[in-house]
């Protein structure tokens, strides 16, 4: 005699592995976009913190300019490019901003930052940078 499974069996494992998957599958699909956006703003702060250490470094001015359609950051000091983060290909992630560049002059300080607003998407996930008309940073989680 051999010994196994029937079909029914069979039948119920599978389908009780389908309804544990269609309860778990939406969570981990909505925390990996929270995730991505989460990562996409850190790589906004960071490049702006770049741009301002670049100003101070060079004494003179550095911008970090947001390319909304192709979802990138372009660090610039002068003619030169410093830093380019393409994350909006990278993480499959959308955003959109008040300002299309921030300027930051030899101290530091933010030049026509004027409160802007950087708002990262992906799916339900959203996160949101601000720059302060300073030129200081901070994010909404």
């Amino acid at each position: 005699m051999r010994s196994g499974h029937t079909l029914p069996e069979l039948l119920t494992v599978a389908a009780f592995a389908a309804a544990i998957t269609a309860i778990a599958a939406p969570r981990l699909l909505a925390a990996r976009d929270q995730a991505l956006v989460r990562d996409a703003a850190t790589e906004i702060v960071s490049a702006l913190d770049a741009a301002r250490a670049a100003a101070q470094r060079s004494g003179t001015l550095a911008f970090a300019r947001f390319d909304t359609l192709t979802g990138a950051v372009r660090v610039t000091v002068e003619r030169d490019t410093l830093l380019v983060l393409p994350f909006g290909a990278e993480l499959g992630v959308s955003f959109r901003t008040t300002r299309d560049s921030v300027m930051y002059g030899p101290s530091g300080r933010g030049y026509g930052a004027a409160n802007s607003s950087l708002i990262v998407r992906r799916g339900e996930a959203v996160d949101t940078v601000f720059v302060s008309r300073l030129g200081r940073v901070r994010r909404s989680r």
